[in-house]
């Protein structure tokens, strides 16, 4: 759950680039005329998401009576995420927002296709609106599909205008098993309100983040084994322990909220996985 700055380039400019492609003059003629739909939408939508209300805004499968949703759908397919298309520009410029290329949904995959926020089947007007378009790995845009929110607690982390990155509210617990396992779970600080812990919970539930992450620490425990298993016979749990909370420190630099944080952070205060657990991660 990453942060990015929104392009400058604003919806309305953004559609009349993708129309520009359209070979069709009557479907030109009419996807031109629904242009101030297309910018009062994008403000309406800019305002909710600002007040963290995008909940409320109504569902619209076409614009303005004009142009339907198929044909918003296809001007997204075919004049913005296509490749030479007028919008690809725009589309590249969206790719490129985070930070070495990783998921800000998830802050673990790389990004590989924009996902959009309000889906573009329920809320057609906002198809190309690069404020709707978050720059997201496959699994976040295929996990998520087209849900939308109901309630203000439903409401999941919007890149360009939230920012839950300041506290930290990942966390994790070692299983103590005949195999070493890691569950994640959000626990929020005290001085957040009960709608922003609702928003992140809902952000982990929606994107299946606690089995994405259990997946990626159950390997990143096979590679630390060899690690462990030889500091352990020099100098025994100090040295694992040791080792396990300066790699803690390292992630918690880089980001507070990461999975690798959570889990070495899990790992170094366990003293049964510094003394009997490691031993037990499968080679």
């Amino acid at each position: 759950m990453r942060k990015l700055a929104k392009l400058t380039e604003t919806a309305g400019d953004v559609f009349l680039l993708c129309v520009s492609g359209e070979t069709d003059p009557g479907l030109k003629a009419r996807l031109t005329s629904v242009k101030p739909s297309i910018d009062a939408a994008a403000a309406l939508y800019e305002a909710a998401a600002t007040a963290g209300s995008l909940h409320t805004l109504p569902m619209s499968v076409g614009v303005a009576g004009l142009v339907t949703k198929d044909e918003m759908t296809a001007l997204y397919t075919d004049r913005m995420s296509k490749h030479k298309s007028p919008g690809r520009s725009i589309y590249n410029k969206l790719m490129l927002l985070p930070a070495r290329g990783v998921c800000p949904l998830c802050g673990a995959h790389k990004v590989s296709t924009l996902d959009h926020h309000l889906p573009k089947a329920k809320f057609s007007p906002l198809a190309v609106a690069p404020s709707n378009l978050i720059p997201a790995c496959r699994d976040c845009n295929t996990t998520k599909r087209t849900a939308r929110p109901t309630t203000a607690g439903e409401q999941t982390f919007h890149p360009y205008f939230d920012d839950f990155g300041q506290d930290r509210w990942l966390y994790a617990d070692v299983i103590q098993s005949a195999q070493p396992a890691v569950r994640f779970y959000v626990q929020p600080p005290p001085g957040w309100t009960q709608l922003k812990a609702d928003r992140t919970q809902s952000h982990f539930d929606a994107f299946g983040l606690g089995a994405t992450y259990a997946t990626l620490a159950a390997q990143e425990l096979v590679n630390m084994r060899y690690r462990l298993m030889t500091l352990y016979g020099h100098a025994k749990e100090q040295a694992v322990r040791s080792h396990l909370t300066e790699e803690a420190i390292s992630r918690e630099v880089a980001d507070r909220n990461s999975w690798q944080t959570a889990l070495y952070r899990a790992l170094s205060d366990s003293t049964w996985f510094c003394t009997q657990g490691f031993p037990l991660i499968p080679i």
